[in-house]
């Protein structure tokens, strides 16, 4: 549920129905293997008619997750992000004015600062993120674009403009 929903006293009592189903070998899975793969990998579920787990990504066709916020969601799919740029860094280290390797456009400044301190916490040195958002001096954002820029977390109208006016390009993005 939502924060407005939750104020608002709003529950639900149905679950979403949806066509959707795991695909055959998982659905066959024994209760035993999916306890196992639970405990292995620390999945906590309670409910009736719980779905099986699942381990791959191709298996999860048109699957949405809900998870509670301070979850990690970010760090999820900001994780791979760090990877492809620390490996850029160590194969050929970043030059003044190149970059960036990985872009994340967020729909408004607040999530796009959220983002950005999850990448900028990843508490690697070599690794230079920039935070691209309106309503904050272009100057200190292109100072980092000179320096070389591995992510670039941005909300779109301010990436629209440096990139209109040609201060960044995306050309390495991965």
């Amino acid at each position: 549920m939502s924060v407005r929903e939750l104020a608002n006293g709003i529950t639900y009592t149905d679950p979403l129905l949806t066509g959707w189903k795991p695909p055959l070998p998982i659905r066959k899975m024994s209760k035993k293997a999916c306890d196992l793969i639970r405990k292995q990998w620390h999945i906590i579920v309670n409910g009736e008619d719980i779905p099986p787990p699942i381990k791959n990504f191709k298996d999860m066709r048109d699957m949405i997750g809900i998870v509670f916020t301070g979850s990690g969601k970010s760090l999820v799919f900001v994780l791979p992000m760090i990877m492809i740029a620390l490996q850029e860094e160590m194969m050929m280290p970043i030059i003044p004015g190149e970059g960036p390797f990985c872009l994340i456009i967020c729909p408004s400044r607040e999530l796009a600062m959220q983002t950005y301190e999850v990448v900028e916490q990843a508490g690697y040195p070599e690794l230079r993120p920039l935070l691209c958002i309106g309503g904050v001096g272009m100057r200190s954002q292109l100072e980092v674009v000179n320096k070389g820029v591995h992510i670039v977390v941005a909300t779109p109208g301010r990436l629209k403009d440096m990139l209109a006016k040609k201060k960044m390009n995306l050309d390495n993005c991965r």
